[in-house]
């Protein structure tokens, strides 16, 4: 195992004994920025407890004045290249390793040789923009709905679709099946935020005729969310949310979606079964990968399944079955900089 990889792995043993042990409250930070403190502080293990939970505390709170930047709107490619300039910067600290990643954000935008997504990938401010009047006609637009304002999913959702499909089907027949069930989730704060080509990209999966499940990430702060399919546009709102554990739900009125039949609940599942991601990664829209269930990891509020299957920026909200096509989990990230590291919200617990 190369040497990243196994960092990686320890600081996955580290936030699982974090949990239970003394320290900062680290359950409302991301994934990554947990990897990210565990990879800084783990050099002090060898010091003692009161060593390391020193330096978390301190990595906590550097990023209060070091916020991660937001990186959602990135190709895998711009991705890598900021990871290859600041990847080194990941044992020094929080600090240092985000102010590298912003000041990569802000300047050019990095090299990214032709590859197989140059010329392919959709360009979604133009859902926002397309027959709207002028910036100087333009009428006053809703705030974005807070996360806060709105209830946990499980009060807005219907009864958790239980038909749960016991033939495997062949990966042909498994998408036909699927494919209208994931939308591509387009979100922005404003028209002028569009205009600006300020617009976040994601997918969500249809679970009744009107609600759709996706990551809160995908539409944190969005004044306004379009879903997507075959170039139809529909209006979506947020309209329930567990930020903590990136569960969020949207509703499109003005549209019958195309809702999935069933989900296994997270007890059920078991590593090794073969798997299949549909998502929009970089908006190509119901784009299929296949993997295997690698693992399934227990987050404080959220149970994790990790993956085989490819995910990429653009895929977060989309759609994570079994080979049956029952939905398993909501993908929601990848590890950058490590090979075959996939994530997924547990599905089931969005009704928890």
């Amino acid at each position: 195992m190369s040497r990243p990889a196994l960092i990686f792995v320890a600081s996955l043993m580290i936030c699982g004994s974090a949990v239970a042990a003394p320290g900062p409250d680290r359950s409302k930070l991301s994934y990554e920025e947990n990897v990210l403190i565990n990879t800084a502080c783990a050099k002090t293990r060898v010091r003692g407890d009161a060593a390391y939970y020193d330096c978390v505390t301190k990595q906590v709170a550097a990023l209060t004045a070091h916020p991660s930047p937001d990186r959602s709107g990135l190709t895998p490619a711009q991705n890598q290249a900021i990871e290859d300039r600041c990847q080194y910067l990941r044992r020094t600290g929080v600090a240092a390793y985000n102010d590298c990643v912003a000041q990569a954000l802000a300047g050019p935008g990095p090299a990214v040789s032709e590859g197989p997504d140059n010329g392919l990938t959709p360009n979604y401010m133009g859902v926002f923009t397309r027959g709207t009047v002028s910036a100087a006609e333009e009428k006053p637009q809703a705030t974005p709905v807070a996360a806060g304002s709105v209830p946990f999913p499980a009060s807005v959702l219907p009864k958790r679709p239980d038909n749960v499909h016991r033939q495997t089907l062949a990966p042909a027949d498994l998408f036909k099946t699927l494919q209208r069930s994931v939308y591509v989730v387009a979100a922005t704060a404003s028209l002028a935020d569009a205009r600006a080509r300020d617009v976040k990209q994601g997918s969500a999966v249809a679970v009744s005729e009107h609600l759709l499940l996706t990551n809160c990430h995908v539409v944190k702060g969005s004044g306004l969310i379009k879903i997507v399919q075959d170039h139809t546009v529909s209006d979506a709102k947020l309209v329930a949310a567990d930020t903590a554990a990136d569960r969020c739900v949207l509703q499109a009125d003005g549209i019958a979606l195309v809702p999935i039949s069933g989900i296994r609940p997270f007890t059920d599942l078991a590593v090794g079964e073969h798997v299949f991601a549909i998502g929009a990664p970089v908006g190509l829209e119901r784009t299929l990968t296949e993997g295997l269930l690698s693992g399934l990891r227990h987050q404080p509020g959220r149970n994790l399944v990790q993956t085989s299957a490819a995910i990429s920026p653009g895929s977060s909200g989309g759609g994570l079955f079994d080979d049956r096509g029952n939905l398993i989990g909501i993908t929601t990230m990848a590890s950058i900089g490590y090979q075959n590291l996939n994530f997924a919200v547990a599905a089931g617990d969005y009704w928890n």
